[in-house]
């Protein structure tokens, strides 16, 4: 039967490999817009670019995922052998916590986002680590500076966003964004555009 610490190894190579063919597909893909002959082409490769890359950056966010739950479970393990437990945060202070933390994540990755795909994305992330967090006892621990700072870090987001995080913008609406895969295809340079026409 296998132990918690083989799967995670397991996991990890799996991830590791899907990243790697991930890659090498999406490299490919481009090579393969790159080379389109017709704006229509181009279009489809373009589409199939942005889905392969995609899963790519989501199949990388599971990698950090996984070692920031191998961190977590080494500290737990470490804190589980400390005789005076920490003192579990009531619910007006993890509400509390919660509203700030979502209002300062949100503006920074509002900030930082591309599209609003990369955006929704992030939020989710964002959902799923507080979620995990409130099981744990030193949610309200550190700071909220801190804690803001960690986030980005851990999400791949700017460290200047994350100290100026008060001064961003209120995050816009998402369904303001362009959607991506309506970008403008630039015309094929082999395609020549008509002349105008002599007045004489």
């Amino acid at each position: 039967m296998s132990t918690p610490l083989d799967m995670a190894e397991r996991h990890a190579r799996v991830l590791a490999r899907l990243t790697e063919m991930g890659l090498a597909l999406a490299e490919r893909t481009f090579e393969d817009a790159e080379a389109a002959e017709t704006p229509e082409a181009r279009v489809e490769q373009v589409k199939a670019f942005h889905t392969i890359s995609r899963s790519v950056r989501q199949t990388v966010a599971l990698e950090a995922r996984l070692v920031r739950q191998q961190a977590l479970d080494a500290r737990e393990a470490e804190r589980t052998a400390v005789a005076a437990p920490p003192r579990k945060p009531g619910g007006v202070e993890l509400s509390r916590r919660i509203g700030a933390v979502r209002d300062a994540m949100t503006r920074v990755i509002w900030h930082e986002a591309e599209d609003a795909d990369a955006g929704n994305w992030m939020e989710e992330m964002l959902e799923e680590e507080l979620l995990a967090a409130l099981q744990r006892d030193d949610f309200c621990a550190e700071p909220l500076d801190d804690h803001i700072a960690r986030l980005c870090l851990e999400m791949g987001l700017s460290e200047e966003a994350a100290q100026n995080w008060r001064d961003l913008p209120e995050p816009p609406d998402p369904e303001n964004w362009p959607d991506e895969t309506q970008a403008v295809v630039p015309p094929d340079p082999g395609v020549l555009a008509p002349q105008p026409q002599s007045s004489a």
